[in-house]
């Protein structure tokens, strides 16, 4: 769940501690940018008057200073923040009930101190599973952590890993490739781990800036925005969903290989390797670069190995391959990097919703494999909203068949089997016309970079026209008669009106869009005139301009109140997300199409109002 939704799910005070962040960093950098200045000077220089909208673009601002802020946070907490953290970045975490997080925070601390004794055990024994150097950098690191934390003692202070220590032990960590459960362990096996209060742990997580909770639901929330900047603090290089998929598609050899380099079990089931490995917080360009290979392969080999994974086993096509070892490795990591964004994207929500639907025909236990595979706690979990919440995306639902199984879906569904069969069933439910209206109101502000970051490619000079074409989509899927044959015939050359909407008889509805790029429309004189004018039109045609309706993304105040006390044109706003909400609140409705006096009475129109008068 991205920010400004996380936004909307709080209320002020359970987002203070996030503002007070943003409003600290604001203040020292405010001079040296306008954009942050011009945010806080519209909000009267009080950050909690400011609208969700801007709180974002403030955090994106900010964000560099932000990690800095989490850094420090995690680092430095008396919570062991850090065990914490690593159950936000594990997929399908991002939102989950106070109960839940304290069942996953007691299940971590379990696993944490059987780590523990495993290690212990490893290091302790003559003969173990792990290699004599393995358990030599076990041993060297384990000596380090014991000297940093009992400097203390012997200098008469209180026992504790100092900043420069941390940074000195997690650089020798990286040398001798610990994962980081590795390094967790044998650093805990010397300070012993403490149980805390959960709702302490939330308090303390809250003050730091990680979670936002909603009290009345006890519903803790971590934004994706913030969980890319705990992947980058904690130098997580891919989403678990995507290391679980390279590592389904290793050989059984290959998967020895890694569990005997981190002391995990050969004996175990393959799923259980695979499971303990992801867990494990292994870094993966070691592990492609060295761990599934034998010590005595040359880099060659390696290189085609690589290569045989991404062509072959994963069935990926890149534009380059790349020559070197690290070059493939590189490229198959970007390329995971990028699809997390695309995945999301991939499908408008009607698509993806009818590819649930089918997925669950299909593969009735679908529901529990998705459960388990993404540790959700809700029991309906195949909801296309609901799975978007939590980033799964098709290809994540996908990727979970067996490639039989994909073949076999293909075909009760029509769909083409041949080449690669995720990305041809993906695009036999894509609708470039849905992906569009879902970015409506990107398109309506003229935001062409978060079009472009979702994928979707529009010229500056077309989304204009765009939106206007929407925007009539948009009234038709409402019930209203678009009236184009009408429209053409009453616009002159110089009066060119954006939408007719034909009532019946010799009554219409004409509508004007505004695309914007500032955040609200204000130019009133303009717009009313042009409205006037197509109003004449009309009459000299011989119609009656029932309503106008003017289309943006915002108004400000001082346009709201000169619509509302304009006497010559009846005069209705309408911003593209409240055109959005009333167009879903019909779908749930049980009406056919929307009662046209819902939107002709003048004013700034509320959606919300709207969506519960359709509910009655």
């Amino acid at each position: 769940m991205n920010l400004i939704k996380v936004l909307s799910k709080v209320n002020q005070i359970e987002k203070i501690s996030f503002l007070k962040i943003l409003d600290k960093y604001s203040e020292d950098n405010r001079e040296k940018n306008p954009k942050i200045d011009k945010i806080l000077s519209d909000s009267d220089n009080v950050l909690k008057k400011a609208e969700d909208s801007n709180i974002v673009q403030l955090f994106n601002l900010l964000r560099d200073e932000y990690t800095e802020h989490l850094k420090h946070g995690i680092r430095f907490s008396n919570f062991q923040i850090e065990l914490v953290v690593e159950i936000f970045i594990r997929d399908g975490n991002q939102i989950m009930s106070r109960d839940w997080f304290d069942r996953l925070y007691k299940k971590s601390l379990k696993n944490l101190n059987n780590q523990i004794k495993s290690i212990k055990t490893q290091i302790g024994k003559d003969k173990t599973d792990i290699s004599s150097e393995r358990k030599r950098d076990y041993i060297i690191f384990k000596n380090c952590v014991n000297t940093a934390y009992n400097n203390d003692i012997e200098n008469n202070r209180e026992q504790q890993l100092s900043w420069e220590e941390k940074t000195i032990l997690h650089t020798l960590s990286k040398s001798l490739d610990l994962s980081r459960e590795e390094q967790k362990a044998i650093t805990y096996s010397i300070i012993p781990p403490d149980k805390f209060n959960v709702d302490d742990v939330i308090n303390e997580l809250k003050e730091t800036g990680i979670v936002f909770f909603n009290r009345k639901s006890n519903t803790i929330f971590i934004p994706d925005e913030i969980i890319y900047l705990l992947r980058k603090i904690l130098e997580i290089e891919l989403p678990f969903k995507y290391l679980r998929r390279i590592l389904k598609h290793l050989k059984d050899p290959e998967i020895n290989l890694i569990s005997k380099r981190h002391g995990i079990d050969r004996k175990f089931p393959r799923a259980d390797k695979i499971n303990a490995i992801l867990h494990q917080g292994v870094n993966v360009t070691s592990l492609l670069k060295n761990e599934i290979f034998q010590d005595k392969t040359t880099k060659g080999d390696k290189a085609k190995r690589i290569q045989e994974l991404i062509t072959k086993d994963l069935d990926i096509s890149v534009p380059k391959l790349g020559r070197s070892l690290e070059e493939r490795i590189y490229i198959l990591l970007d390329y995971f990097r990028n699809q997390e964004k695309e995945d999301s994207t991939s499908l408008s929500k009607d698509g993806l919703t009818k590819l649930v639907a089918l997925l669950v025909e299909f593969k009735p236990d679908l529901k529990k494999i998705v459960k388990a595979e993404f540790e959700l706690q809700e029991d309906e979990v195949m909801q296309a909203d609901l799975l978007t919440d939590y980033g799964i995306g098709p290809r994540d639902l996908l990727y979970l068949l067996p490639k039989k199984e994909l073949v076999e879906f293909s075909k009760q569904n029509k769909i083409n089997s041949r080449g690669n069969n995720v990305l041809n069933i993906i695009n036999s439910f894509r609708n470039i016309q849905d992906l569009y209206l879902d970015n409506y109101v990107e398109i309506g502000c003229r935001d062409i970079n978060s079009l472009k970051d979702k994928g979707l490619v529009v010229k500056e000079s077309e989304l204009g026209s765009l939106y206007e074409k929407l925007t009539k989509d948009l009234f038709k899927k409402l019930g209203f008669s678009v009236d184009e044959k009408l429209r053409s015939t009453v616009n002159n050359a110089r009066s060119k009106m954006d939408v007719l909407i034909n009532l019946g008889g010799k009554d219409v509805i004409i509508a004007e869009c505004k695309t914007f790029k500032d955040k609200d429309y204000n130019k009133f004189t303009a717009v009313s005139r042009q409205l006037k004018s197509y109003e004449a039109l009309c009459k000299k045609n011989g119609y009656h301009v029932n309503q106008a309706i003017i289309v943006s993304n915002d108004f400000t105040e001082d346009f709201i109140g000169e619509c509302e006390y304009e006497y010559d044109i009846s005069i209705s706003l309408l911003t593209s997300n409240d055109l959005l909400k009333i167009y879903q609140g019909l779908k749930e409705s049980h009406l056919e199409e929307l009662p046209v006096r819902l939107i002709t009475r003048g004013g700034a129109l509320n959606g919300d109002r709207i969506v519960k008068a359709l509910s009655r």
